[in-house]
């Protein structure tokens, strides 16, 4: 965690440091920019700070250990059904929803309601069938 925060708290500084340096060159005239480069940088110190207060409260973790071995980070991360389609059909109800919103709004409700039966499909697939429990 340690190197994440360097790496975003100097992309932050580096980030001001050239927003400013853009705004003396374009006079400060140009207002896409400059303020752009600024929301970067203090976007990128925003992760940074919590980071370190993350670090500063959590403590060390395997990742800064030097002589760490995989098996050290290894935590329950949840129940995966490798054999579910409902994520390949989360993923088509949302790029239906999507495509409505930028080419017709008519074609975002098709999304939202394959996105919702998509939904209690991916929820409630290991309460029927072979796979309950």
């Amino acid at each position: 965690m340690k190197s994440s925060i360097y790496v975003f708290n100097l992309c932050g500084i580096f980030f001001i440091a050239v927003g400013v340096f853009y705004g003396f060159f374009t006079d400060f005239t140009e207002l896409v920019g400059f303020p752009a480069l600024l929301l970067v940088g203090a976007m990128a110190l925003m992760i940074g700070v919590y980071l370190w207060l993350t670090d500063r409260r959590v403590g060390v973790q395997p990742q800064d250990n030097d002589d760490a071995e995989i098996s050290d980070a290894d935590a329950d991360y949840g129940f995966f059904s490798p054999w579910s389609w409902w994520p390949i059909v989360c993923a088509g109800a949302g790029a239906v929803a999507f495509y409505g919103i930028a080419m017709g709004w008519w074609i975002f409700p098709f999304g939202a309601v394959l996105g919702l039966v998509a939904l209690v499909g991916l929820s409630y697939e290991h309460d029927r069938g072979d796979f309950a429990h």
